[in-house]
Protein backbone atom coordinates (compact mmCIF):
# COMPACT_ATOMS: atom_id res chain seq x y z
CA UNK A 1 0.00 0.00 0.00
CA UNK A 2 2.85 2.18 1.05
CA UNK A 3 4.53 1.68 -2.46
CA UNK A 4 0.86 2.85 -4.43
CA UNK A 5 0.89 6.28 -2.25
CA UNK A 6 4.72 6.75 -3.24
CA UNK A 7 3.66 6.29 -6.39
CA UNK A 8 1.16 8.88 -6.63
CA UNK A 9 2.94 11.62 -4.71
CA UNK A 10 5.33 10.67 -7.68
CA UNK A 11 2.92 11.15 -9.87
CA UNK A 12 1.93 14.55 -8.61
CA UNK A 13 5.26 16.16 -7.80
CA UNK A 14 6.07 15.92 -11.96
CA UNK A 15 2.44 17.06 -13.17
CA UNK A 16 3.56 19.76 -10.90
CA UNK A 17 6.65 20.79 -12.04
CA UNK A 18 4.96 20.34 -16.51
CA UNK A 19 2.81 23.27 -15.14
CA UNK A 20 5.40 25.51 -13.90
CA UNK A 21 6.87 26.27 -17.40
CA UNK A 22 3.31 26.22 -19.28
CA UNK A 23 2.41 29.21 -21.05
CA UNK A 24 -1.35 29.32 -22.39
CA UNK A 25 -1.46 31.87 -25.21
CA UNK A 26 -4.03 34.03 -26.11
CA UNK A 27 -4.47 36.26 -28.55
CA UNK A 28 -7.31 38.26 -27.65
CA UNK A 29 -6.30 38.83 -24.09
CA UNK A 30 -2.72 40.48 -23.93
CA UNK A 31 -0.58 41.53 -26.62
CA UNK A 32 2.27 39.38 -28.40
CA UNK A 33 4.92 41.32 -26.76
CA UNK A 34 3.65 40.31 -22.82
CA UNK A 35 4.05 36.74 -24.23
CA UNK A 36 7.55 37.57 -25.23
CA UNK A 37 8.38 38.76 -22.06
CA UNK A 38 6.89 35.99 -19.91
CA UNK A 39 8.51 33.27 -22.32
CA UNK A 40 12.32 34.82 -21.60
CA UNK A 41 11.27 35.55 -17.70
CA UNK A 42 10.37 31.48 -18.22
CA UNK A 43 13.46 30.69 -20.15
CA UNK A 44 15.67 31.80 -17.65
CA UNK A 45 14.21 29.87 -14.53
CA UNK A 46 13.45 26.97 -16.59
CA UNK A 47 15.16 26.71 -19.70
CA UNK A 48 12.25 25.63 -21.46
CA UNK A 49 9.00 26.66 -21.93
CA UNK A 50 5.68 24.71 -23.27
CA UNK A 51 3.31 26.77 -25.15
CA UNK A 52 -0.47 26.14 -25.39
CA UNK A 53 -2.95 28.28 -27.09
CA UNK A 54 -6.46 27.06 -28.74
CA UNK A 55 -8.14 28.85 -32.18
CA UNK A 56 -5.95 31.83 -33.12
CA UNK A 57 -3.73 31.94 -30.26
CA UNK A 58 -2.11 29.39 -31.68
CA UNK A 59 -0.82 31.93 -34.79
CA UNK A 60 0.59 33.52 -31.61
CA UNK A 61 2.20 30.84 -29.99
CA UNK A 62 3.97 29.84 -33.16
CA UNK A 63 5.44 33.53 -33.68
CA UNK A 64 6.62 33.16 -30.34
CA UNK A 65 8.44 29.90 -31.29
CA UNK A 66 9.84 31.25 -34.72
CA UNK A 67 11.11 34.11 -32.16
CA UNK A 68 13.75 31.76 -30.13
CA UNK A 69 14.88 29.90 -33.17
Amino acid sequence: MEEITQGVNNINLVADSLKKNRIQVSNTKKPLFFYVNLAKRYMQQHNEVELSALGMGTFTSSVLYFHYL
